[in-house]
């Protein structure tokens, strides 16, 4: 992770000393921080806890706030394994190291008193936690990984590290407790019982039963109903922290862990893999008063899906301003085409009366035409099934364009699979193997570029300070880029102004990536974009040099 201004606000040097009431600004020594408190005594921190009973609690600026400044840095409560693992993680052979959580193939070390693994026969991880794992039997000498990953599973890893906090630090274990678990929605849901079966079952079975039997002094509280208000607890709060080595894990931080969800957040967050800390940053500039916000789900999805996602997983309903505007901003990534009626075609565009009312009609906005919200469900889910199985089987230009006009008869242009879909199309234009951009004629090249501007102002539209999309948008700027430079290549009179606005692209799409500098794509992107910097920055002094020489 990147330093977390760790210079003294002075001198610039190296600091390791903070303010004892922001705990952001760090200062060399005393003496410093006395010069510096004539700009600094505003120090108190720029935010303040409040609590409704719609919200709960939240995070409110007490002050206006920069683009990109601290707002605060934060010690987690706990930090663990990723709480929800995909088909693919379960089936991995590569998992994190119980101890230091660097990635770790499976079977080769194992804790020599626990036996779950470990990276190094010389890790070692924490003791009591150690203890109360080494409890429980060994894995079965014939288990595949889908098996090894089952014995090992690190959601009950987490919630184990959360209850251990009552032995460990009881100001923290209270701190969790304070935290919302959603106990009552969770009542009969799927991930309630996927959470009595993986989870607490596993745990009561296989260690804490023992450590009942065994006397040992290490827990008081470890009953079913403790361990499923844990869970819920991580599900409500738990925030996806990645590591520099790519490996994704879960962290409970009590402060970070009040901001507000919202589908356009105005805040994003870097975590220090070395202190655990988090640093919560202002997206853009705030204003004394705005709520500080985040994002819980995926906002290209349309709003009926995240709401769903939402309730499914985090047990609330979304009001944001986004979810209570039909047309998401203007962006219509959730929209259907008006078929009209069969007498006459209409061509506008349906939308949800009431967008965050899951049983809502859809309207037209030119015609009387409504739809039924159980049609707008099976379209959707056929759709999503369609373009995920499309997607994953890595097609071709030519197949995508097939789809998009067969969808286009129902989808908005923007509806958030076409976007998907188009998004994967301009990166083929220009790199499938006879699409290359010197093969492409003039139309195809500016039908790009007409795909990557309607890409890009979904972007911006949906997530203006590039927080969530920033990968996105940075890949779309990338291949306006390359496209404008065949252009210029092609039309030589126009070459000079092309390869300014291309160079320009890429500049907006560096500033872009900064917030995603944190994490294993956003690095490898980063090196690519500054090599084609570096290359287009000697592209520009070679033409300008050809074109005084021509002059």
């Amino acid at each position: 992770m990147r330093s977390l201004e760790c210079a003294c606000a002075v001198c610039g040097v190296a600091a390791s000393q903070t303010c004892t009431r922001c705990k952001i600004v760090r200062y060399c020594n005393k003496e410093h921080q006395k010069q510096h408190w004539p700009d600094h005594k505003r120090c108190c921190k720029p935010i303040r806890e409040e609590k409704d009973d719609v919200l709960g609690r939240f995070l409110v600026a007490t002050q206006d706030i920069k683009a990109n400044q601290i707002i605060f840095v934060e010690e987690p409560l706990v930090v663990g394994p990723k709480w929800y693992m995909s088909e693919g993680e379960r089936s991995s052979t590569t998992v994190p190291c119980v101890g230091c959580y660097t990635p770790s193939r499976l079977g080769k070390h194992l804790c020599r008193n626990c036996r779950w693994p470990v990276c190094s026969s010389t890790c070692e991880h924490e003791a009591l936690e150690c203890s109360v794992l080494s409890l429980g039997p060994g894995p079965s000498a014939r288990a595949d990984a889908r098996g090894l990953n089952d014995f090992y599973r690190g959601d009950a890893l987490l919630v184990l590290k959360c209850l251990l906090l009552q032995r460990k630090d009881p100001k923290k274990w209270a701190d969790l407790l304070e935290m919302q678990s959603h106990e009552e929605e969770r009542q009969g849901t799927e991930l309630h019982q996927e959470a009595e079966d993986g989870i607490v079952s596993y745990l009561t079975q296989r260690f804490l039963q023992r450590l009942k039997q065994s006397n040992k002094d290490v827990l008081e509280h470890y009953e079913p109903e403790l361990l499923h208000r844990l869970c819920g607890i991580i599900e409500t709060n738990y925030m996806v922290v990645e590591l520099p080595t790519g490996i994704e894990l879960s962290g409970m931080f009590r402060q970070a862990c009040m901001m507000e969800h919202a589908c356009q957040p105005n805040c994003y967050f870097q975590f220090d893999g070395t202190t655990m800390q988090i640093a919560v940053r202002a997206g853009g500039d705030l204003k004394k008063g705005d709520h500080l916000r985040i994002t819980y789900t995926n906002i290209l999805w349309g709003t009926h899906l995240r709401q769903h996602h939402l309730r499914l997983t985090k047990h609330f309903k979304c009001g944001c301003e986004r979810c209570l505007d039909p047309t998401e901003f203007g962006s219509y990534v959730s929209a259907l085409t008006c078929l009209g009626d069969v007498n006459k075609s209409c061509g506008g565009k349906q939308l949800p009366v009431d967008p965050v009312d899951e049983n809502s009609q859809w309207k037209c906005d030119s015609c009387p035409m409504s739809m039924d919200t159980a049609y707008v469900t099976e379209l959707q889910t056929h759709m999503t099934e369609q373009v995920d199985k499309m997607l994953a089987d890595r097609p071709s230009a030519s197949e995508i364009e097939l789809t998009l006009a067969r969808l286009t008869q129902m989808l908005h242009p923007n509806h958030f699979h076409m976007f998907n879909l188009k998004h994967t199309l301009i990166q083929l234009y220009g790199n499938e193997v006879g699409l290359e951009l010197s093969s492409l004629s003039d139309g195809t090249l500016e039908r790009k570029l007409r795909l990557c501007d309607d890409l890009y102002n979904v972007c911006r539209r949906l997530d203006p300070y590039s927080i969530k999309l920033a990968i996105y948008l940075t890949v779309i700027l990338v291949e306006i880029a390359h496209t404008l430079e065949e252009q210029a290549r092609r039309n030589p009179a126009q070459a000079s102004t092309l390869l300014e606005d291309a160079l320009l692209r890429l500049k907006e799409a560096q500033k872009v990536l900064e917030k995603e500098l944190d994490s294993v794509a956003g690095k490898k992107l980063n090196e690519k974009l500054q090599a084609e910097i570096f290359e287009w920055e000697k592209l520009m002094l070679t033409h300008k040099y050809q074109q005084q020489r021509i002059d």
